[in-house]
């Protein structure tokens, strides 16, 4: 059995059907296909939401079968707990855990949140198990916790400072214990990879290879450009303050106010929106900016993409977001903030442009420069369709299949001999509390 411990929730709808939000779903159909069924079926072990309708996660719940699916959830508690709830439930989170480590062959896991870590407690469970375990590690959450409370007052930064040092420390004890750490991102193998067993860099991606822009939709939409059409720019995910949303709508409102021809789409939706909307009004930018609403995560959202030129994506926060590969599949050019990971995805690809973080003069003298120059346009768009084809989901989840077979056959060929007891690592419980 493959287990992946986990703090994103799920909600049960029957004894054989859980929902879960609809890129989680996805990913997790794409690990079972990757595997072949060398590991058995999936189970997945999370936090579990109360019965009831709507979104999860702010997205579309899709509903996964144990007994189609060969994907079973197990509950390790209620979602809504705060923290003094996970840890009052301490004893029985960590047996369930023990128990589900101990009937596996690999145990998936990260870190999550510090003060309720079910997928910490999951990790140190396959280590008490012996059994091989996998540390993901999506992004550089030291860097992202340092970069939002950069502009909060001393206090807010002391407490960040504090949650981020316990954070390191944490992913650091995982990594030189893990039998595969997936750390994405060059930034976190600069910060973990010497304590590293064995680190391996991949990219999180979930659309298909058939979702890719077809040469001719791609050929078809660079001509446009080429002829002077209306410069298309997207922006795509959970409106957050510090997401930089209104930075996009700023720079395309002042470019288009130059003279030029460009507009912008935001598809998603949070608890920014309404003063986004605010925004766009009070820059008189009704006609330049349009709010889309949020989209599940379907084909037709991929093929919506590809209709665009360009993706915005100005976080203020470090970021490993997926929507950069949805929007290169697409055939889209990127203009983004300089962040670590906007900075290595745009200089492996060679399809976008990165500004200094926070300047909204230089976003606009860029989006100002590419409408100028559409044959440039024209040319990122190409690379971003061309290089689309390597990261896959179907590519990416066979590159992590094989790095975890190739793990899991090192465990196994570390076994002492038949009859010996094998001595398996200490793991202090002092190790598993904040």
């Amino acid at each position: 059995m493959y287990t992946v411990i986990i703090n994103v929730p799920f909600r049960r709808t029957d004894p054989d059907s859980c929902e879960v939000a609809s890129d989680w779903g996805r990913s997790l159909m794409l690990l079972r296909d990757s595997f072949d069924g060398q590991f058995g079926g999936i189970t997945v072990a999370a936090p579990e939401l109360p019965p009831g309708d709507g979104p999860i996660g702010q997205q579309v719940p899709q509903s996964l079968s144990e007994s189609i699916d060969d994907i079973r959830f197990v509950s390790l508690g209620d979602a809504r707990w705060r923290a003094r709830h996970f840890w009052r439930h301490y004893a029985d989170i960590r047996a369930k855990c023990d128990q589900l480590a101990r009937s596996s062959e690999v145990v998936h896991a990260g870190m999550g949140n510090l003060w309720q870590p079910f997928a910490f407690f999951g990790f140190c469970a396959g280590l008490r198990a012996c059994v091989t375990t996998v540390f993901v590690q999506d992004g550089d959450m030291v860097r992202r916790f340092r970069d939002l409370a950069r502009d909060k007052a001393w206090y807010e930064k002391l407490k960040s400072a504090v949650y981020s040092g316990l954070y390191y420390r944490r992913v650091k004890w995982a990594v030189e214990r893990a039998d595969l750490s997936l750390l994405k991102g060059r930034s976190l193998h600069e910060r973990y990879g010497q304590f590293a067993r064995n680190a391996k860099d991949f990219y999180d991606t979930s659309f298909h290879a058939s979702d890719v822009i077809g040469a001719a939709d791609l050929e078809s939409k660079c001509s446009g450009a080429l002829r002077g059409c209306t410069l298309r720019c997207l922006a795509l995910g959970r409106l957050r303050d510090f997401k930089g949303v209104d930075h996009a709508i700023r720079a395309v409102v002042d470019a288009a106010n130059s003279g030029r021809d460009i507009r912008l789409d935001i598809i998603g939706d949070g608890p920014d929106e309404d003063h986004l909307r605010t925004l766009t009004r009070s820059l008189r930018g009704e006609q330049v900016v349009r709010f889309l609403g949020a989209r599940p995560y379907v084909p037709e959202l991929l093929r919506e993409i590809g209709s665009y030129h360009l993706l915005l994506f100005t976080s203020e926060a470090e970021e490993t977001p997926r929507s950069l590969f949805d929007a290169m599949a697409g055939g889209c050019a990127l203009v983004a903030y300089e962040l670590p990971f906007t900075r290595q995805v745009i200089d492996e690809s060679k399809h976008g442009r990165y500004v200094a973080r926070g300047d909204v003069s230089q976003l606009t003298a860029c989006l100002c420069d590419l409408d100028h120059d559409r044959r440039t346009l024209a040319t990122l768009m190409q690379r971003a369709g061309q290089a689309s084809g390597a990261h896959s989901a179907e590519k990416w989840y066979a590159r992590r299949a094989e790095w975890t077979l190739a793990a899991h056959d090192r465990h196994h060929q570390s076994r002492p001999p038949r009859g010996v007891r094998r001595q398996c690592p200490v793991v202090d419980l002092q190790e598993c509390e904040p």
